[in-house]
């Protein structure tokens, strides 16, 4: 983590000049990314164990504009839990996340109600599956958000390969406990204003939206009509349901049910991204 935050500012203003200039009708890749950024560091004569975080700035500064493009009712604000105050803490915690109280006690509230107030949808969790889970159904087209520099290096490529319009502020520290942030950065990350004038970039989010849709219930009815039975399994479904059907009916109906229930569907998004590529789509 590069201190002070002047010398934190210094670079992030430096990776938006040299983003403002760059092509962006297509995503970089990583390592046209990671050459852009060695520069930098080399300019400013800084030492290399920087280029994670750099890496992590010029994203943002690359997609700054994609994401003014997305309204904030369609970007999803995503927080850490570990800007909690571990002690005393009386949120609980559900199927997505950090329910936050609201009690004041740390940045979430402030940051979290701050969104709300514009039309972000909100998420206190970590971890990449269930942010990718959101962004394929539909709900939103952008991510702004923060995390440790750890999770967001790892990040990197997931968003430059689907081509995500994303901005992050690392934390300050990789403690999980008790961190804290740059809080005036993600104030002015999340009060990005609405600008729809800027051109697109390339990207596979329509094509990873269409390989998930292709696995809804009806759609794999349709496309994968039933040999052996008609009987979903539902949230009513018990045991004693699938024993009184014939056994390959029933394993048949717990292999439709398994394959509705979601997943990274890759298999499917590379085959259509195949095909766009090769009848010259180039994922638009």
């Amino acid at each position: 983590m590069p201190e002070p935050q002047a010398l934190r500012n210094d670079i992030r203003n430096r990776c938006r000049e040299i983003a403002s200039k760059i092509d962006k009708s297509r995503p970089m890749t990583t390592d046209e990314m990671e050459v852009v950024v060695r520069q930098i560091l080399a300019e400013m004569d800084l030492e290399e164990h920087f280029i994670g975080w750099t890496m992590v700035m010029f994203a943002s500064e690359f997609w700054r504009d994609q994401v003014a493009a997305v309204p904030p009712s369609r970007r999803l604000f995503l927080l850490p839990h570990c800007l909690k105050h571990s002690e005393g803490c009386p949120a609980d915690y559900d199927q997505f996340g950090l329910d936050c109280k609201t009690c004041g006690a740390c940045s979430i509230a402030d940051f979290r109600g701050l969104a709300e107030d514009l039309g972000y949808r909100v998420l206190v969790a970590e971890g990449s599956p269930i942010v990718l889970k959101i962004i394929v159904s539909g709900y939103v087209d952008a991510v702004v958000g923060v995390a440790c520099l750890n999770v967001l290096e790892k990040a990197v490529d997931k968003i430059l390969l689907a081509g995500i319009p994303c901005m992050a502020v690392p934390l300050l520290s990789d403690d999980c406990r008790n961190t804290s942030v740059d809080e005036q950065w993600v104030d002015e990350m999340i009060r990005l204003e609405y600008d729809n004038s800027t051109p697109q970039t390339c990207t596979y989010m329509h094509l990873m939206r269409a390989s998930a849709a292709l696995f809804d219930p009806d759609t794999l009815e349709e496309l994968i009509p039933r040999i052996r039975g008609t009987i979903r399994i539902d949230e009513n479904s018990n045991a004693a349901n699938l024993a009184a059907m014939d056994p390959i009916g029933a394993t048949e109906a717990v292999a439709y049910d398994f394959l509705s229930k979601g997943g990274k569907h890759s298999r499917p998004f590379i085959t259509l991204a195949t095909y766009d590529a090769m009848t010259g789509g180039q994922a638009t």
